[in-house]
């Protein structure tokens, strides 16, 4: 399945909405899954995934608390965590979407080729059904989002199936590594003007499974 690849067009569109706002506006309500901490950390995740918050946004922890109905420290909290995972610093104003380079995405794709690529190995050598079948909805869910065009869904669909990947292989350290690094690359890819592509090319690119 192709990487988060979205047209550089496109996501400046969105993330000229964003801007100037704190973000506000911009996240879906919570649902009943995981600590409150962490679906807060996940809403804003998905907006910095999609392109919508641009690097050197800054947040406001009280817009933010408004928008998703908690209150403004379970948002701190959310903060903490995303600082920790690298999508956030902090910035003698407060707290803004992390700024990395090009070079910074680069290295953090190497480490993704060789954690994915051990995973698809590990994966491969046990050619289990219900593995298989498990990707292979995730594909089928991302097909629909292509077709649809929905960005967001295909963005995150797309983590989703190369989280999947490393987490089925059944290596606790695999995934790991992929949940604490390479999701941050994945949120900045967009500073490589070499990746950008419109939705319909990313199914060209799906292997069969």
């Amino acid at each position: 399945m192709g990487g988060a690849r979205v047209r550089q067009q496109s996501l400046e569109g969105r993330a000229a909405s964003g801007r100037g706002n704190g973000g506000e506006g911009l996240l879906r309500p919570l649902g009943p899954r995981r600590s409150l901490v962490d679906e807060v950390a996940e809403r804003i995740r998905e907006v910095v995934l999609v392109g919508v918050l641009p690097s050197g946004t800054r947040l406001s922890d009280s817009g933010l608390a408004r928008e998703i109905g908690v209150g403004r420290s379970s948002v701190r909290e959310a903060f903490k965590v995303l600082l920790s995972e690298g999508f956030l610093e902090q910035t003698g104003r407060g707290v803004c979407v992390a700024r990395l380079t090009v070079d910074d995405v680069h290295d953090t794709y190497e480490l993704r080729l060789a954690v994915e690529c051990r995973a698809v190995r590990i994966l491969a050598a046990r050619r289990g059904e219900a593995d298989i079948a498990q990707l292979q909805g995730i594909v089928e869910e991302f097909l629909k989002a292509a077709a649809a065009d929905d960005v967001a869904a295909a963005v995150r669909l797309d983590l989703r199936f190369h989280e999947s990947v490393c987490l089925l292989s059944g290596s606790a350290r695999l995934h790991e590594v992929f949940t604490h690094e390479v999701v941050k690359m994945l949120a900045l890819l967009r500073l490589d003007d070499d990746i950008y592509q419109p939705l319909s090319e990313w199914i060209d690119e799906l292997p069969s499974i």
